[in-house]
């Protein structure tokens, strides 16, 4: 099966290299930066070798701990890139997970990430040369292990952050749990760096590295200094425990795919709605035939589609993705880097900026999302300012309140009120522009997205170029498009906070104009081009 797997793999590479040019440039691209990363890992490891044990110790401890944490959390916000090493695709094959981690496992360590670590971390042991050849076996040892650390962590973060968004309860949890994890980090991180980060590194680091090493992550460096003190038995014991972490994630790994295997489609945690949201709202919008967006009556088509993409933010693990991964990024900003650059004012008042522009960013791909109504979108007739409006709409409901939420904390934590109107109009002006020209490039450069009740953090095969090329060309146009929008906050923080006014109406205007506009450009080139939108997302 091993044998088997891989040439399936290897047949399906090909085959994706051949008929898809973006695969080339990428795999071209990794291997360059690969090798051009080989020198600076010989120099570091070079220099490390002329440093006594316990310095060699810290430096590679962490490291590595950033390294697993990195291999755990990439390739969770980047997976499906790699199509092979999705389980659920060998659900239709008959095979048990017990013939499949074999090749699997195999199959995870020939990639260029797992074959350029592979060198690192041979280098990396030559540093302990000098201390004998036993200490040199022993930190090459540990360094195949924190290497199947960091493989076999990305495996397991993948599938348990796919099943973890499936059902009712546990996506519950999920949150109250990250935001409990927010609310710890702020003290936390306020006792850590209240002497400074010099302080940090030069007394308070040591400590925690020397702790790092007393767990499974850590235990390989540490066998190596022990083996270089003589002390053998530690040595031992430091593999010994680093293999057993090695083993039990391994064993996890292959539950979650045995899991996969006989639920290759999740059914999410058994809701069962007792009315028709979409009906219902359907019905108001009669009775509302007064309210206005867009400077159009809202039609009963267009609500319909506001009421099902609401429903698929509450409830769609795809969706609740794409919300958690929003909600990252200023809690570890406000919680961690912040504090530890000196809490500048000028980088906290572009938080809740950054946080919009991400907003609209991330629904380049709102409508592959949909692929499984776009067809009845589609035959129900020349319906796509409506469909494009409803989606828009559907994402505004929560994407305006936590930008006002950001930019309220930004300003508190900035001790900055006299900046408000320069970061709301800043804010709602890059939040309008990021989703006006989303709208407009999920029907110029539609791609394929997993189908719903499918792993939120997989890709469609032959849909990542496409995907890459969409994300690009969206982020680029965006922020391009918002840079007028920001000026009037940076003439606010340098000058004047008058200069704020003037964002607050501009940077609304502005946001709110190219939103309409693109929504309307939008609806056009969705009736023109629905039988190729309907063929490119399904």
């Amino acid at each position: 099966m091993v044998a088997t797997i891989l040439r399936l793999r290897l047949t399906t590479t090909i085959h994706q290299l051949r008929g898809e040019g973006w695969r080339v440039l990428v795999l071209i691209g990794g291997a360059i930066w690969a090798l051009t990363l080989l020198p600076s890992v010989a120099w570091t490891a070079h220099g490390l070798a002329a440093r006594q044990a316990d310095v060699r110790m810290d430096a590679y401890t962490a490291i590595i701990a950033v390294l697993v944490v990195g291999w755990a959390v990439v390739p969770v916000l980047v997976s499906g890139l790699d199509d092979s090493l999705e389980p659920g695709r060998f659900s239709s094959f008959g095979a048990s997970a017990g013939r499949l981690m074999p090749g699997l496992t195999v199959s995870a360590f020939v990639t260029i990430p797992a074959l350029f670590f592979l060198v690192a971390l041979t280098m990396f042991a030559t540093s302990w040369w000098s201390d004998g050849v036993g200490t040199f076996a022993v930190a090459f040892v540990g360094g195949l292990l924190s290497l199947a650390t960091m493989v076999f962590s990305a495996r397991v973060t993948v599938l348990w952050a796919s099943r973890l968004l499936q059902s009712r309860r546990s996506r519950e949890a999920s949150f109250l749990a990250m935001f409990v994890a927010a609310f710890l980090l702020a003290p936390l991180a306020s006792v850590v760096l209240a002497d400074g980060l010099d302080t940090l590194l030069a007394y308070d680091l040591r400590p925690v590295l020397g702790s790092i090493r007393t767990t499974p992550i850590g235990s390989p460096i540490g066998a190596a200094g022990a083996a270089a003190a003589g002390d053998w038995s530690a040595a031992a014991a430091g593999l010994g425990l680093a293999a057993a972490w090695v083993l039990l994630l391994w064993l996890v790994w292959r539950v979650n795919v045995a899991h996969v295997l006989v639920h290759p489609v999740y059914r999410g945690g058994g809701a069962r709605p007792r009315d028709d949201r979409i009906l219902a709202a359907a019905r108001r919008a009669e009775r509302r035939s007064a309210s206005r967006f867009a400077f159009e009556r809202p039609t009963v088509a267009g609500v319909a589609v506001t009421a099902r993409a609401i429903r698929y933010w509450f409830s769609d693990p795809r969706y609740l993705a794409a919300i958690v991964s929003v909600a990252v990024f200023p809690i570890l900003f406000f919680f961690l880097v912040y504090p530890a650059f000196g809490s500048p004012v000028g980088v906290v008042v572009a938080v809740p900026i950054m946080l919009a522009g991400t907003i609209g960013w991330g629904r380049h791909n709102d409508l592959a999302f949909d692929s499984s109504a776009l067809w009845l979108d589609v035959v129900s007739g020349k319906l796509g300012r409506d469909v494009m409006r409803g989606r828009v709409v559907a994402s505004l409901m929560w994407s305006v309140p936590v930008v006002f939420v950001g930019v309220g904390a930004a300003a508190a934590i900035a001790r900055r009120p006299d900046l408000l109107p320069a970061m709301t109009g800043a804010s709602l002006g890059v939040l309008g522009t990021s989703l006006g020209i989303s709208a407009l490039t999920s029907i110029l450069l539609p791609y394929r997205a997993p189908a719903p009740g499918e792993n939120p953090f997989s890709a469609e095969v032959g849909s990542a170029g496409a995907g890459l090329l969409a994300q690009a060309v969206s982020s680029i146009t965006a922020w391009v498009v918002a840079v007028p929008v920001v000026l009037p906050l940076v003439a606010a923080l340098v000058w004047s906070p008058e200069w704020g006014w003037l964002g607050l109406v501009t940077g609304t205007a502005t946001g709110f104009g190219v939103l309409v506009l693109s929504i309307r450009r939008a609806g056009v080139l969705y009736d023109r081009k629905s039988g190729r939108l309907v063929a490119a997302v399904s």
